[in-house]
């Protein structure tokens, strides 16, 4: 493949230090396509900066497209859609659930995902392998790691199931005063149940502190009750050797495996699960995200999707 200049353009300030999944492959994606040695054009808001790539400035999604470059080969937005009478190659990457999106060249971050907007076009997440940090010996403690007031991930449940198997749970991703912010989660009393002495808060983590309670994890509690687009934490846990228990929605059938992890529904198939994952060897996990979650299979899938659109290919 000839080398290609492609303008990555974000809504958000790269990188991230905390959360922020998209980001954080907006940041891969880049680094790999300047690693290859293709070039790189970032349209970000002010302050962002990955070496080696160009940097220009926009505050919003039409500012953005109008400051590309003459001399890119192709755009790839993940903010939005351009402006009408946009007339460069173009790939559309969706993060989040939103309304089906109609005509263009439209990319997902799941199978399943594709499917829910009416498409078949998708390239999984992936993340740079030997960043995350490996963990063989592994806690008597399971993590929960998500945004603890959105409903979605489904911390009630979380403290539910840690209370009634015993189980002793860190959780990631907001103080527990958190659970007092968002409607639905304070109306299932779950600032109530939190306050059980098994529960550990952390905030919302990043660097060090979240990479040590992945690692240390007997294995990551994923209990959600909406359709993820992807779930990026999972691949996180897994890479770091921890294999995971989640519910049976969106993706996760397409990103976990018996020999990884558990898919359950049922308080009984959860008990099952807490059980038997001390059983499932760290290595297998580290091994099976590597081999199909790197940024690297990522990138070579972007590439290939921004080659059929410059050969004139409408993607399905």
């Amino acid at each position: 493949m000839d080398k290609l200049h492609v303008a990555l353009l974000s809504a958000n300030r790269l990188p991230v230090e905390k959360y922020g999944g998209t980001q954080r492959q907006l940041v891969g994606l880049a680094r790999e396509l300047l690693r290859l040695g293709h070039r790189v054009t970032l349209v970000a808001p002010s302050g962002s900066f990955i070496p080696g790539a160009r940097m220009i400035f926009a505050a919003t999604a039409r500012e953005a497209f109008a400051r590309i470059p003459r001399d890119v080969d192709i755009v790839n937005s993940h903010c939005g859609d351009p402006p009408a009478g946009f007339d460069r190659p173009c790939l559309i990457t969706h993060h989040g659930n939103s309304e089906a999106p109609v005509g263009g060249n439209r990319n997902f971050v799941s199978r399943d995902h594709a499917r829910r907007h009416g498409r078949e076009t998708f390239v999984h997440n992936g993340l740079a392998v030997d960043e995350a940090l490996f963990g063989e010996r592994k806690s008597e403690r399971y993590l929960f790691l998500s945004r603890i007031n959105r409903s979605g991930k489904n911390v009630t449940r979380a403290l539910r199931l840690a209370i009634e198997h015993d189980l002793q749970l860190d959780l990631a991703g907001g103080g527990r005063w958190v659970l007092l912010t968002r409607s639905a989660v304070r109306r299932e009393r779950a600032f109530l149940t939190s306050l059980d002495r098994r529960f550990a808060f952390h905030g919302e983590v990043g660097g060090w502190t979240k990479a040590r309670l992945l690692a240390e994890a007997r294995a990551l509690l994923f209990p959600i009750r909406w359709n993820e687009p992807f779930g990026l934490v999972v691949i996180e846990a897994l890479l770091a050797g921890t294999p995971v228990i989640a519910s049976p929605r969106g993706p996760m059938p397409e990103l976990i495996n018996p020999d990884i992890g558990f898919l359950c529904e049922t308080d009984a198939e959860f008990a099952d699960a807490f059980a038997t994952v001390g059983a499932i060897p760290a290595r297998y996990c580290r091994d099976y995200a590597a081999e199909h979650f790197s940024i690297e299979k990522t990138t070579a899938k972007y590439l290939g999707l921004y080659q059929r659109i410059l050969e004139g290919e409408a993607l399905p």
